[in-house]
């Protein structure tokens, strides 16, 4: 695997730093349009979802959101990993493309704990998150689709798998990492799924940008040949409408 591309630079993208000012103007994710249907039950929750302001900035955007669908759908993995539920954004948006798929299961972890403003979290969390989100999946019709996993990421990462490896059944085929954005947060979370991701399986890490304000998920891809127990190529994306940017790793060996 040849080196990775820097994360933080933006030379192909110059409007970058002009997205994030616009969008913290807003101060809130925009909907698409052509996605506004009532008549479909998830689409339905997760503009709710996005209409609530606690969404912004943390959620994933529209946009990101969208591209995740997208390669879930066309992936069809029978089993989804996902760390960092929040307010259950990136979850439906999954479980969503695993129903399209006719098949598949998404495990979900958070602590669900309450949660304190922060600078990219300006309104906080009450407790009963893990019963908000358990809800919303729901009300969007995907409650057969996700389980939800409360605790420590990595600690009910590996129970989860050791749970599974007496009936063989712990393989992954995609894992979506966006819980603790801090370099042993999510190196610790790495390290408990890359051992049962399946060969030719996908691992996708959001806030990869230096516009994400976070540093954890970027030293993680700058330094993977010391971490990785595999060979990947490497896909580094640019996200609208702000590039907090998100990379793909695709599991080759």
């Amino acid at each position: 695997m040849g080196a990775p591309p820097d994360p933080n630079t933006s030379m192909h993208f110059p409007h970058a730093e002009l997205d994030a000012s616009a969008a913290a103007r807003l101060g809130r994710w925009i909907f698409p349009a052509f996605l506004d249907n009532p008549s479909c039950p998830w689409l339905r929750v997760l503009k709710d979802l996005y209409d609530d302001p606690r969404s912004f900035p943390s959620s994933l955007a529209p946009e990101a959101g969208l591209l995740l669908h997208a390669l879930v759908r066309n992936l069809a993995p029978r089993r989804v990993i996902e760390t960092g539920t929040y307010l259950g954004v990136s979850s439906l948006w999954i479980a969503a493309a695993l129903d399209e798929a006719g098949a598949g299961e998404l495990h979900s972890f958070d602590n669900f704990e309450a949660m304190t403003p922060g600078p990219w979290r300006p309104n906080p969390l009450a407790t009963g998150r893990l019963e908000s989100v358990t809800a919303a999946a729901a009300r969007a019709g995907l409650a057969d689709r996700v389980r939800y996993h409360p605790g420590n990421c990595p600690h009910a990462l590996h129970q989860f798998f050791r749970d599974r490896a007496p009936r063989g059944d712990s393989r992954i085929e995609l894992a979506f990492l966006d819980a603790d954005h801090s370099f042993e947060g999510v190196r610790a979370e790495f390290r408990a799924i890359e051992p049962h991701l399946a060969p030719g399986g996908y691992l996708v890490l959001h806030d990869t940008s230096r516009l994400s304000g976070c540093d954890g998920p970027s030293r993680l891809v700058a330094d993977l040949p010391q971490h990785a127990q595999g060979q990947y190529a490497l896909v580094d994306l640019y996200t609208a409408p702000v590039n907090f940017g998100m990379v793909v790793l695709h599991r080759w060996e």
